[in-house]
Protein backbone atom coordinates (compact mmCIF):
# COMPACT_ATOMS: atom_id res chain seq x y z
CA UNK A 1 0.00 0.00 0.00
CA UNK A 2 2.51 2.45 0.85
CA UNK A 3 4.42 2.55 -2.44
CA UNK A 4 1.07 2.45 -4.07
CA UNK A 5 0.74 5.83 -2.18
CA UNK A 6 4.09 7.27 -3.32
CA UNK A 7 3.52 6.05 -6.64
CA UNK A 8 0.63 8.34 -6.78
CA UNK A 9 1.82 10.86 -5.14
CA UNK A 10 4.83 10.91 -7.15
CA UNK A 11 2.53 10.71 -10.05
CA UNK A 12 0.53 14.29 -9.02
CA UNK A 13 3.86 16.31 -8.18
CA UNK A 14 5.05 15.57 -12.08
CA UNK A 15 1.41 16.56 -13.31
CA UNK A 16 2.06 20.37 -13.09
CA UNK A 17 4.98 19.95 -14.12
CA UNK A 18 4.00 18.20 -17.33
CA UNK A 19 1.27 20.89 -18.13
CA UNK A 20 3.92 23.73 -17.83
CA UNK A 21 5.61 22.57 -20.61
CA UNK A 22 4.77 24.62 -23.69
CA UNK A 23 5.72 23.54 -27.67
CA UNK A 24 7.93 26.14 -29.04
CA UNK A 25 6.13 28.45 -31.05
CA UNK A 26 6.42 28.29 -35.58
CA UNK A 27 8.84 31.10 -35.59
CA UNK A 28 11.24 29.43 -33.08
CA UNK A 29 11.07 26.23 -35.58
CA UNK A 30 11.66 28.47 -38.00
CA UNK A 31 14.71 29.95 -36.90
CA UNK A 32 15.97 26.75 -35.50
CA UNK A 33 15.78 25.31 -39.19
CA UNK A 34 17.34 28.05 -41.70
CA UNK A 35 19.41 26.41 -44.09
CA UNK A 36 20.73 29.90 -45.54
CA UNK A 37 19.60 33.16 -43.59
CA UNK A 38 21.00 36.07 -45.21
CA UNK A 39 20.75 39.23 -43.79
CA UNK A 40 23.41 41.48 -44.69
CA UNK A 41 23.19 42.97 -48.60
CA UNK A 42 26.16 45.05 -50.05
CA UNK A 43 25.46 46.10 -53.55
CA UNK A 44 27.82 47.69 -56.13
CA UNK A 45 27.49 51.80 -56.85
CA UNK A 46 29.09 51.62 -60.76
CA UNK A 47 26.20 50.54 -63.50
CA UNK A 48 29.40 48.80 -65.33
CA UNK A 49 30.41 46.35 -62.84
CA UNK A 50 26.93 45.03 -61.45
CA UNK A 51 27.42 42.74 -58.32
CA UNK A 52 26.23 42.30 -55.15
CA UNK A 53 27.21 40.87 -52.19
CA UNK A 54 24.55 38.51 -49.31
CA UNK A 55 26.24 37.45 -45.95
CA UNK A 56 25.05 35.24 -42.55
CA UNK A 57 25.46 31.83 -42.26
CA UNK A 58 24.10 28.61 -43.98
CA UNK A 59 24.13 25.06 -43.79
CA UNK A 60 27.38 22.91 -44.48
CA UNK A 61 27.06 20.72 -46.66
CA UNK A 62 24.21 22.43 -48.49
CA UNK A 63 21.61 20.64 -49.63
CA UNK A 64 18.13 20.55 -50.39
CA UNK A 65 16.97 17.72 -48.71
CA UNK A 66 14.63 19.51 -45.75
CA UNK A 67 16.96 18.91 -43.10
CA UNK A 68 19.18 21.72 -41.51
CA UNK A 69 22.67 21.02 -40.62
CA UNK A 70 25.42 22.25 -38.92
CA UNK A 71 26.00 26.61 -40.29
CA UNK A 72 28.82 28.50 -41.11
CA UNK A 73 29.20 32.06 -42.33
CA UNK A 74 29.23 33.18 -45.73
CA UNK A 75 29.20 36.14 -48.11
CA UNK A 76 27.95 35.19 -51.28
CA UNK A 77 29.39 37.78 -54.15
CA UNK A 78 27.16 37.35 -57.41
CA UNK A 79 27.89 39.02 -60.44
CA UNK A 80 27.06 39.80 -64.33
CA UNK A 81 29.94 39.85 -65.80
CA UNK A 82 30.50 39.26 -69.94
CA UNK A 83 31.05 35.46 -70.93
CA UNK A 84 31.04 31.92 -69.26
CA UNK A 85 34.25 31.58 -68.37
CA UNK A 86 35.76 31.87 -64.22
CA UNK A 87 37.45 34.80 -63.73
CA UNK A 88 39.16 36.44 -61.27
CA UNK A 89 38.37 39.63 -58.86
CA UNK A 90 40.34 41.93 -56.88
CA UNK A 91 38.22 42.51 -53.59
CA UNK A 92 39.48 45.05 -51.15
CA UNK A 93 37.83 44.90 -47.57
CA UNK A 94 38.82 47.38 -44.84
CA UNK A 95 42.02 47.72 -46.94
CA UNK A 96 43.12 44.25 -47.51
CA UNK A 97 42.88 43.17 -51.13
CA UNK A 98 42.62 39.67 -51.98
CA UNK A 99 41.95 37.47 -55.32
CA UNK A 100 38.58 36.05 -55.31
CA UNK A 101 37.74 33.11 -58.51
CA UNK A 102 34.25 33.95 -59.56
CA UNK A 103 33.09 30.95 -61.30
CA UNK A 104 30.17 30.76 -63.62
CA UNK A 105 26.90 29.45 -63.07
CA UNK A 106 24.92 28.18 -65.69
CA UNK A 107 21.42 28.17 -64.21
CA UNK A 108 21.68 31.68 -63.21
CA UNK A 109 23.88 33.17 -66.30
CA UNK A 110 26.00 34.44 -63.09
CA UNK A 111 29.54 34.44 -61.68
CA UNK A 112 29.40 33.86 -57.89
CA UNK A 113 32.05 32.89 -54.73
CA UNK A 114 31.57 32.71 -51.19
CA UNK A 115 34.35 34.72 -49.67
CA UNK A 116 33.49 32.76 -46.28
CA UNK A 117 33.00 35.00 -44.02
CA UNK A 118 30.17 36.75 -42.27
CA UNK A 119 30.18 40.62 -43.07
CA UNK A 120 28.65 43.13 -40.34
CA UNK A 121 27.83 46.04 -42.70
CA UNK A 122 29.93 48.35 -41.71
CA UNK A 123 33.09 47.14 -43.81
CA UNK A 124 34.62 49.49 -46.83
CA UNK A 125 34.49 47.06 -49.89
CA UNK A 126 35.93 47.73 -52.93
CA UNK A 127 36.33 45.48 -56.09
CA UNK A 128 37.71 45.65 -59.08
CA UNK A 129 37.90 43.87 -62.72
CA UNK A 130 39.37 44.89 -66.00
CA UNK A 131 40.05 48.20 -65.48
CA UNK A 132 36.85 48.70 -63.82
CA UNK A 133 35.95 49.68 -60.18
CA UNK A 134 33.25 49.95 -57.95
CA UNK A 135 32.47 50.36 -54.12
CA UNK A 136 30.10 48.14 -52.56
CA UNK A 137 27.51 50.01 -50.37
CA UNK A 138 26.02 48.43 -47.50
CA UNK A 139 22.08 49.10 -48.65
CA UNK A 140 20.31 46.53 -45.94
CA UNK A 141 21.11 49.39 -43.51
CA UNK A 142 18.35 51.27 -45.73
CA UNK A 143 16.07 48.42 -45.74
CA UNK A 144 12.30 49.13 -44.12
CA UNK A 145 11.93 45.44 -43.57
CA UNK A 146 15.04 43.71 -41.80
CA UNK A 147 15.98 40.25 -41.97
CA UNK A 148 14.47 39.56 -38.73
CA UNK A 149 10.91 41.29 -39.62
CA UNK A 150 10.95 39.47 -42.47
CA UNK A 151 11.11 35.88 -41.05
CA UNK A 152 8.50 37.27 -38.37
CA UNK A 153 6.22 38.17 -41.67
CA UNK A 154 6.68 35.43 -43.74
CA UNK A 155 5.97 32.84 -40.69
CA UNK A 156 2.84 34.48 -39.70
CA UNK A 157 1.72 34.24 -43.70
CA UNK A 158 2.82 30.58 -43.47
CA UNK A 159 1.41 29.93 -40.55
CA UNK A 160 -0.58 27.18 -41.57
CA UNK A 161 1.93 25.43 -43.82
CA UNK A 162 4.67 25.66 -41.29
CA UNK A 163 2.01 23.73 -38.81
CA UNK A 164 1.06 20.93 -41.44
CA UNK A 165 4.96 20.30 -41.14
CA UNK A 166 5.13 20.17 -37.06
CA UNK A 167 5.77 16.80 -35.36
CA UNK A 168 5.29 18.43 -32.06
CA UNK A 169 9.03 20.41 -31.93
CA UNK A 170 10.23 18.67 -34.78
CA UNK A 171 9.98 20.87 -37.97
CA UNK A 172 10.20 17.99 -41.07
CA UNK A 173 11.38 21.25 -43.33
CA UNK A 174 13.77 23.46 -43.47
CA UNK A 175 13.99 27.24 -44.54
CA UNK A 176 15.81 29.93 -46.67
CA UNK A 177 15.89 33.32 -46.17
CA UNK A 178 17.46 34.94 -49.53
CA UNK A 179 17.25 38.32 -51.57
CA UNK A 180 16.38 39.04 -54.74
CA UNK A 181 17.74 41.97 -57.17
CA UNK A 182 18.85 43.28 -60.18
CA UNK A 183 21.67 40.62 -60.44
CA UNK A 184 20.49 37.82 -59.03
CA UNK A 185 16.32 38.00 -60.47
CA UNK A 186 16.42 40.67 -62.67
CA UNK A 187 14.32 43.13 -60.63
CA UNK A 188 14.26 46.56 -59.92
CA UNK A 189 14.17 46.49 -56.17
CA UNK A 190 14.97 44.09 -53.49
CA UNK A 191 13.05 41.60 -52.13
CA UNK A 192 13.46 38.94 -49.45
CA UNK A 193 12.49 35.63 -50.68
CA UNK A 194 11.31 33.20 -47.53
CA UNK A 195 11.39 29.60 -48.42
CA UNK A 196 10.19 25.84 -47.08
CA UNK A 197 11.68 22.71 -48.65
CA UNK A 198 10.20 19.75 -46.68
CA UNK A 199 11.79 16.52 -46.07
CA UNK A 200 9.23 15.17 -48.93
CA UNK A 201 10.58 18.00 -51.69
CA UNK A 202 7.56 19.70 -51.06
CA UNK A 203 8.52 23.85 -51.69
CA UNK A 204 6.76 26.37 -50.52
CA UNK A 205 7.76 30.26 -51.10
CA UNK A 206 7.02 33.79 -49.87
CA UNK A 207 8.10 36.87 -51.44
CA UNK A 208 8.35 40.21 -49.48
CA UNK A 209 9.34 43.84 -50.16
CA UNK A 210 12.23 45.14 -48.39
CA UNK A 211 10.99 48.51 -48.94
CA UNK A 212 7.71 48.24 -46.77
CA UNK A 213 6.90 44.12 -46.24
CA UNK A 214 4.06 43.76 -48.56
CA UNK A 215 3.73 40.47 -49.63
CA UNK A 216 4.38 40.43 -53.47
CA UNK A 217 3.79 36.29 -54.39
CA UNK A 218 3.82 33.10 -52.99
CA UNK A 219 3.87 29.51 -54.35
CA UNK A 220 4.85 26.47 -54.83
CA UNK A 221 7.83 26.53 -58.13
CA UNK A 222 11.24 26.22 -57.17
CA UNK A 223 12.70 29.93 -56.58
CA UNK A 224 15.68 28.77 -54.72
Amino acid sequence: MKKIALFAALCLFMLPMAGCSQSKDNLTLVKENMSEYGEVYFFSNNQNLPMSVVSGSREEPYAYDGKSMVKFDFALVVARLDGTDSEYLQVTINGEPSQVLLEYNFRTGTHVADLQTKLSGDEEIVVSYLGEQAELVCASKDFGVSAEQALQIATQHLDEKITSLRNGDEFLAECYLKLLDSISGGFSQVFWLFSIYSVEGEMTNVIISARNGQILANGEQNMI
